[in-house]
């Protein structure tokens, strides 16, 4: 196979960015139309700040970043991270895109603000790493997710982590048998998302 695992590297910041909204869901896509601005929500917050947490999937044939798997140690401080140093920037850029829409705004403000209940800051304690993985559809169902998720299952063990956890769409049909053939857990389930966690450490 011509697709290497490696640790991120700032220059693959654009590529990064395109993987994100191209396999992005729709719904969100939909209501946030801009690559970059999709990306200050779900993925460069990782490039610019837990770098050495994240690995990407490089085509050596041509060069290019096929897919990513990004990841922070500390759920609960990257969130209070988050809300600091990227909510402006993400107000800022859809000031400058004119974006008034309040479904937007709604979704932009419960994306920021999750909610700290005594049970979900329990449940960080267990799995308090968490991960996205994004692979540009030609490239799916190759095994690259496996070796994606395999580098950094080592690197959070190295690291000391005890577990972490994702969260997959509902309808994601695909993303769900992966993370189950991959040995997730399933942990809670909503209408729209399911938790699925992994224990990497007593």
């Amino acid at each position: 196979m011509s697709v290497e695992i490696r640790k991120l590297e700032k220059k693959d910041e654009e590529a990064l960015i395109d993987i994100c909204f191209v396999t992005g869901d729709p719904f969100l896509k939909k209501n946030f139309p801009n690559s970059y601005l999709f990306a200050l929500f779900w993925c460069l917050y990782y490039v610019w700040y837990e770098e050495s947490n994240c690995f990407v999937a490089f085509d050596v044939k041509t060069k290019k970043v096929v897919g990513y798997i990004l990841s922070t140690l500390n759920t609960e401080k990257q969130e209070g991270d988050f809300k600091q140093k990227m909510t402006p920037l993400i107000k800022q850029k859809m000031k400058d895109l004119k974006m008034r829409s309040i479904r937007a705004r709604l979704v932009t403000y419960f994306i920021v603000n999750r909610p700290q209940s005594k049970r979900r800051k329990r449940f960080l304690k267990e799995y308090p790493a968490h991960l996205h993985i994004d692979i540009l559809p030609a490239f799916q169902r190759q095994g690259i997710g496996h070796r994606l998720m395999n580098a950094l299952e080592k690197n959070l063990k190295e690291k000391g982590v005890r577990g972490f956890h994702l969260e997959v769409g509902t309808k994601n049909e695909l993303g769900i048998s992966f993370y189950e053939k991959y040995g997730l857990v399933l942990a809670g389930k909503n209408s729209f998302n399911c938790i699925y966690t992994k224990k990497i450490t007593k």
